[in-house]
């Protein structure tokens, strides 16, 4: 099932949320910063098929953080929860990037519904339909069923994109995961990004300015 990230700075609201989502099946993992949840995502890859975001956060607001995450190729479902009603207000979350939005007080068969319907648009989102179409062996990989013979350090490159399917990954982060190093040269990891594109096809995208992206 699903993996669902809820920013809300409100503890009532947000383990309302985390309980009513965890009754249908979901992982919910509340958050009461969006600094925190960036810093869970992006610097420690913690999965995220869906992110549902209060729009009025202490701190980094809504909209920054929708903003920041589209910016970085970030492209999992943004559901907004705001208390503002008016059109204008609305429009901008919609114009950060959200995919859709609540407004409070909201009835929980409606964010049900809306959440859903996120999560079918996206497609093969969810972990268990990730681990179905990419099966690691020692030897190599296979995907859609096509056995795929990968060096180690292509495997263990390919795993990192993979398991943070859904965003970009960066150059740095891959120094780390994958070498261990941030000093390996950048040259070397686009040579092995390189093969794996030749052995893989087009399922490994350029982020520009960012990194690495499998689709």
């Amino acid at each position: 099932m699903a993996v669902i990230a809820v920013v809300e700075d409100d503890i009532s609201i947000g383990s309302l949320l985390k309980r009513i989502l965890s009754a249908e099946g979901f992982t919910v993992r509340h958050y009461l910063t969006a600094e925190n949840f960036l810093n869970d995502f992006l610097e420690y890859g913690r999965e995220c098929d869906l992110l549902i975001l209060d729009v009025m956060l202490p701190g980094m607001d809504g909209i920054k953080t929708c903003r920041f995450l589209r910016q970085r190729g970030v492209d999992i479902p943004i559901l907004m929860l705001t208390a503002l009603s008016e059109e204008e207000d609305k429009v901008l979350g919609l114009d950060s990037g959200a995919d859709d939005y609540v407004t409070k007080p909201f009835g929980m068969k409606e964010l049900l519904a809306r959440v859903r319907a996120l999560l079918r648009r996206r497609g093969s989102s969810f972990k268990e339909e990730v681990k179905e179409e990419v099966l690691f062996t020692d030897e190599g990989v296979v995907i859609e069923g096509r056995s795929v013979n990968l060096t180690k350090k292509e495997r263990e490159l390919l795993k990192v994109l993979v398991e943070n399917r859904g965003r970009a990954v960066t150059k740095e982060e891959l120094f780390l995961k994958v070498w261990g190093s941030a000093d390996v040269s950048i040259r070397t990891v686009d040579v092995h990004i390189k093969h794996l594109r030749d052995k893989l096809g087009g399922r490994i995208r350029t982020v520009w300015g960012v990194g690495y992206k499998f689709e």
